[in-house]
């Protein structure tokens, strides 16, 4: 039933309750009585609302008192900044216009929107009205935001002019321009207030090679609140944050957005089918739908208090995105390869060329250039005999210009010689895969002349020619040796036969030989991903299971199986290095029989995961001790293979 047969149906209705309060009512003499307390509740706040509008229709003085202005946020702005203008009318005006802008040659603008305020004071109604505007500078100088007007019962009012000061510097980046599939994609979504999207600037790329993934949110209508943003699952990459975060008014179907943009550098930990999942932004838009329905008599039924109160929730999600992920090739890649990928440069040099014996030099290797730069081990350092050779650490300096991951990374060593004499240290190589040529790199460095000298300290020889007093002259640190003995004595024994001593002595070295076999796995963890994902394969088992634990019970036997699947096919994804979700059970068995597993345990992880797809798809539920039975079995399979 339509608005209007609703209404038709009403007044039979009201007319036959005011004939019958007319019947009632004349036997009291008085036709007032008849109505009740509700009904004259009603009337009078109608004829209240005439009142006011007969007021604000006809007040002698609405073309008073008219303020019309302009200002802005700032007055000096980079070429790449923006302005927001603002220009506000206020009075006693019955309705007022769009303000005529002025020319605005040196800038692009934008419209942001109005807003509107009523007032009532002293028996008097006023309104205001402010109307944004985003301006973007296009030249550096000094630019002049002319005067604005507008008309008002016949007379012009005008804004004074605004001086702009742009600083130069790199012009801002407009819009981009969109592939014909994703101008495809919002053409469907033409009409809608608010959209979300993510796109990849590759679908195919190599193991370790940087994708860069895109965040865009069109906002079309005024959010009640922040939005609440949930990035997309990112299993099998490996992500860092690109700074800034883009901002700029773009024209989608004749419609203008304003459009945030998030980015994030993406590598691949493994190669084939990988899937970036869908994002999500939940936000609160202001619900005017309520209130403006085709019953006009509809409104006096509602709280108009709540219009401020609430808002329309929206949850947006992005649709997933298939990434091919290639292998690097293996003809050609040389043989100390350690899964670097980018475009690097090498620089080794020492801090001094010239030492005594005994005395350190500082080797730095610095390997810089575009890609991870945090998984890029350090250079392959030969065999130096002649030298005891010292780890001192490494450092990174990450840079993300123009939204490409690179920057810098050096190890040092301490090389300290043995002997007098001149040595070579001879050319470091470093070897990395360019994506671009499909090709792999090697670097080396040039080799460099060492020449070690003798120390000088004076040598046993002169030392033992020298009188009591030539010593005490020539050496410092060197005392006359006292030929009696009388005055010392045996302290219990030998310090060096104490087994607390020893113990004590030993301390240094075990601590140094753990800290550096802690540095080599951090170094290998962080340059070999297949490591990595063997090392924490366990680790992550355990840490999925714990999440099917939680989903134990007769209602959610199904989302329990499908969890404990997850997590079994993710165990050997990590312990295998292959991607989860392109395990099959032959190549399962497979890779598996090739490791020396044995077949009754392959056996058995098969049996389970038949388990869990039974569990999944048939129909009814299962018992919660079937269910903690079963994820027994499942960590107990898993502490098998670990064997």
């Amino acid at each position: 039933m339509n608005t209007s047969d609703k209404r038709n149906e009403r007044w039979p209705v009201i007319s036959e309750q005011w004939k019958r309060n007319e019947r009632r009512t004349a036997d009291s003499g008085s036709i007032l009585n008849g109505f009740t307390v509700n009904g004259r509740r009603t009337v009078y706040i109608f004829l209240a609302i005439c009142f006011s509008l007969f007021l604000f229709l006809n007040h002698p003085s609405l073309s008073q008192d008219i303020t019309f202005n302009a200002g802005v946020d700032k007055t000096e702005v980079g070429l790449d900044g923006q302005i927001t203008l603002t220009i506000s009318v206020s009075g006693n005006v019955k309705s007022i216009p769009q303000p005529n802008l002025p020319s605005l040659e040196g800038f692009t603008v934008y419209s942001a929107g109005r807003s509107q305020n009523f007032v009532y004071s002293s028996g008097k109604i006023s309104s205001s009205v402010t109307f944004n505007y985003i301006l973007t500078p296009r030249k550096a100088g000094k630019l002049t935001i002319g005067s604005a007007d507008i008309v008002l019962d016949g007379k012009t009012y005008k804004t004074n002019p605004i001086e702009i000061t742009v600083t130069a510097g790199e012009k801002p980046e407009g819009a981009p321009t969109p592939s014909s599939k994703e101008s495809a994609q919002k053409t469907e979504l033409q009409g809608k207030d608010l959209f979300i999207e993510t796109v990849v600037d590759k679908k195919k790329a190599y193991v370790n090679e940087q994708i860069t993934l895109t965040f865009r949110f069109y906002q079309g209508a005024r959010l009640f609140n922040n939005p609440e943003y949930s990035p997309p699952s990112l299993t099998g990459f490996w992500a860092e944050d690109l700074p800034p975060r883009k901002q700029y008014y773009q024209v989608v179907n004749g419609r203008q957005y304003f459009v945030q943009e998030l980015k994030t550098a993406l590598f691949p930990t493994a190669a084939g089918k990988q899937t970036i999942g869908p994002a999500e932004l939940k936000c609160t838009v202001e619900d005017l739908d309520r209130f403006l329905t085709k019953d006009p008599f509809a409104m006096l039924d509602r709280d108009l208090m709540s219009l401020f109160r609430q808002g329309k929730p929206q949850i947006l999600r992005s649709k997933p995105i298939e990434i091919e992920v290639l292998p690097l090739p293996e003809m050609g890649k040389p043989e100390n390869f350690k899964g670097t990928v980018g475009s690097f440069n090498l620089n080794v040099s020492v801090d001094k060329k010239e030492v005594e014996v005994g005395q350190p030099i500082t080797l730095k290797m610095k390997t810089s250039g575009t890609g991870n730069i945090k998984s890029v081990g350090e250079p392959a350092i030969p065999g130096l005999k002649d030298f005891r050779i010292y780890n001192s650490g490494s450092s990174e300096n990450v840079s993300k210009d123009n939204y490409l991951v690179g920057g810098t990374k050096t190890y040092e060593e301490v090389l300290i010689p043995k002997a007098q004499g001149k040595y070579t240290i001879p050319s470091l190589e470093f070897s990395f895969f360019d994506p671009k040529g499909k090709s792999y790199k090697i670097l080396r460095s040039e080799p460099i002349l060492i020449t070690a000298f003798p120390g000088a300290q004076a040598s046993p020889t002169e030392v033992a020619q020298l009188s009591k007093q030539e010593i005490g002259l020539t050496t410092k640190d060197i005392r006359y040796i006292k030929l009696s003995a009388s005055q010392l004595k045996n302290q219990r024994g030998n310090l060096y036969k104490n087994p607390l001593f020893l113990f004590f002595q030993l301390i240094p070295l075990f601590a140094f030989a753990i800290s550096l076999r802690y540095q080599k796995q951090r170094e290998k963890m962080s340059s070999d991903i297949g490591y990595a994902r063997l090392r924490r394969a366990h680790k992550l088992a355990k840490k999925r299971l714990g999440q099917a634990q939680k989903l134990i019970s007769p209602e959610k036997s199904k989302e329990f199986y499908g969890e404990t699947a997850k997590a079994i096919l993710g165990y050997l994804g990590d312990k295998l290095n292959l991607p989860a979700h392109g395990l099959t059970k032959d190549k399962i068995e497979s890779e598996l029989s090739n490791r020396g597993v044995e077949k009754e345990k392959i056996d058995h992880l098969l049996k389970l995961l038949d388990s869990c797809d039974y569990g999944r798809f048939a129909p009814g539920s299962s018992p919660v001790e079937e269910m903690k039975n079963f994820l027994s079995l499942v960590e107990e399979a898993i502490v098998n293979l670990e064997e």
